[in-house]
């Protein structure tokens, strides 16, 4: 069940980061291969601190994926049921992988990092937000003064109907 869930996570987030890079300044569905495993690799290397050795290892293992799934967007003709199994398959492949050359602690972090992503996703904000200010809440809650009165009125109204 992990592991689905681990699966599904990262392939929410690669989709996402079709998505943003799809946006005016972004390198989306333009990026090679090797320019998507940079990425990917860069992000990885900043985010779990990832050793010179580790990074080559992940670069390697982020190129071999990047490629697979290249082929795939372009053997996939529109059908997207059909690639997103097929990403999903890779996804769980590139993750033993990349288990094999992270720490412990590194993969629990990129873990979580990925599942940060995906809640962040709603935000259409991306990987990283820069200097923007978070909006907050669209619906402020209402003031709790006025909430109370609303409820005295309610209540008396019911009990002035009980009682006739």
């Amino acid at each position: 069940m992990r592991t689905i869930i681990q699966q599904s996570i990262f392939i929410l987030l690669f989709f996402a980061s079709l998505t943003l890079s799809a946006q005016p300044g972004g390198g989306g569905r333009a990026m090679n291969p090797e320019q998507r495993a940079e990425q990917q690799t860069t992000a990885m290397k900043e985010k779990l601190t990832l050793s010179d050795a580790q990074a080559g290892k992940v670069q390697e293992i982020n190129l071999k994926y990047a490629k697979q799934m290249q082929a795939a967007r372009e053997e996939a003709n529109g059908d997207w049921s059909t690639m997103r199994e097929t990403m999903q398959g890779m996804r769980a492949e590139q993750d033993k992988e990349l288990q094999t050359v992270m720490t412990e602690a590194q993969w629990q972090q990129w873990v979580k990092y990925r599942e940060e992503m995906r809640a962040n996703r709603g935000n259409r904000g991306g990987f990283d937000q820069g200097n923007r200010a978070n909006p907050g809440p669209q619906n402020p809650p209402a003031d709790p003064k006025s909430d109370k009165k609303s409820k005295k009125k309610k209540k008396s109204k019911t009990d002035d109907s009980t009682e006739q």
